[in-house]
């Protein structure tokens, strides 16, 4: 059972870091729309929650400078749209 609670924790921060690195990849485009990039903002927020809840499961805590970070480039992009 715990291998398949392994695997699963790992495909969630898989899925997330894809997400987050798509997404940033889309705020560098000037071409990106508004609503594109509101999409995506909700698409990290649902792997965020997810990341946390595997943070939370394995007893970690979530690095809270990285989400930070990540918050503050997206919101810097869609002021620039």
């Amino acid at each position: 059972m715990d291998q398949i609670a392994d695997r699963t924790e790992a495909h969630i921060i898989s899925m997330a870091r894809n997400d987050a690195a798509y997404a940033l990849t889309m705020a560098q485009r000037p071409e990106a729309s508004r609503a594109e990039l509101c999409r995506l903002v909700q698409k990290l927020a649902g792997a965020v929650k997810d990341v946390a809840s595997v943070a939370e499961l394995r007893g970690e805590r979530l690095n809270a400078p990285v989400a930070r970070a990540l918050e503050e480039a997206l919101r810097e992009a869609l002021r620039q749209h």
